[in-house]
């Protein structure tokens, strides 16, 4: 498997984990100093970002990514693309359609990690 088929193989987990709501693989996924920044433009750290999903606060019920591509820099991957999804975010329902890009890190035995998130809005 090429470096960017496991980027990819790892972000469709991290999406998998965020719609299971598994906070626990997820946090394996994200980086302990990530900046995940919403469309909103709030910022999360990784302790924010998974105590909102353990709450209920926020509950995603589907993730799909397309358009996607990849860059590559030595360790550091750029992951761009428009997500859509369905998302429950303070006991209100919301469709997501937001274009984003993603720094991922391969760490020690070819672990990825999410090192930052953006999104803006389409829709």
């Amino acid at each position: 498997m090429s470096d960017v088929e496991a980027l990819m193989n790892a972000d469709t987990q991290r999406r998998v984990a965020m719609v299971s709501s598994d906070v626990v693989a997820l946090g394996d996924y994200l980086a302990d100093d990530l900046s995940w920044t919403h469309s909103s433009g709030k910022t999360d750290s990784k302790e924010s970002f998974l105590a909102g999903m353990a709450s209920g606060t926020t509950v995603y019920h589907s993730l799909d990514v397309r358009d996607t591509q990849v860059r590559v820099f030595g360790d550091i991957f750029v992951l761009e693309g428009v997500v859509f999804g369905d998302v429950t975010k303070d006991g209100l329902d919301k469709k997501l359609v937001n274009r984003f890009i993603t720094v991922w890190q391969k760490c020690e035995h070819d672990v990825f990690q999410l090192q930052a998130w953006q999104s803006t809005g389409l829709a």
